[in-house]
């Protein structure tokens, strides 16, 4: 190995870790984010806190804007799609709202989810 190849990888080794502790920064500032908010939704007999998973169901559009890469536009369209189809009858079904793509709902599986539309 040549003295350029060796920059390059040194470059390009350095890119990757500076990459992954940003990820991990956003990560744990939106986990801050989310757990810190003074949210609880209510089921029949059960209070869920806002460190627990939120349900697409039964959300607000503040619920939804704690997610990460959910803002107020696309918590609305969230809405409006829950309204439209009677509820989410599986996580998956987050799929089909206009703007969340593959990484948003990678991002926001895991927080949330479905209660059947109806149960409370």
């Amino acid at each position: 190995m040549n003295k350029k190849e060796l920059i390059v990888l040194i470059f390009l080794s350095t890119a990757l870790l500076l990459g992954a502790v940003i990820n991990s920064i956003k990560y744990f500032r939106q986990k801050k984010r989310l757990n810190s908010m003074p949210i609880s939704i209510e089921y029949s007999d059960t209070t869920v806190a806002a460190d627990t998973l939120i349900d697409i169901n039964q959300a607000t559009i503040e619920h939804l804007e704690a997610l990460p890469g959910i803002g107020p536009v696309l918590a609305q369209r969230i809405i409006d799609y829950r309204k439209r189809r009677g509820g989410f009858k599986t996580i998956d079904d987050l799929r089909a709202v206009p703007g969340i793509g593959p990484k948003r709902f990678d991002a926001i599986k895991d927080l949330v989810i479905c209660h059947p539309p109806g149960e409370n």
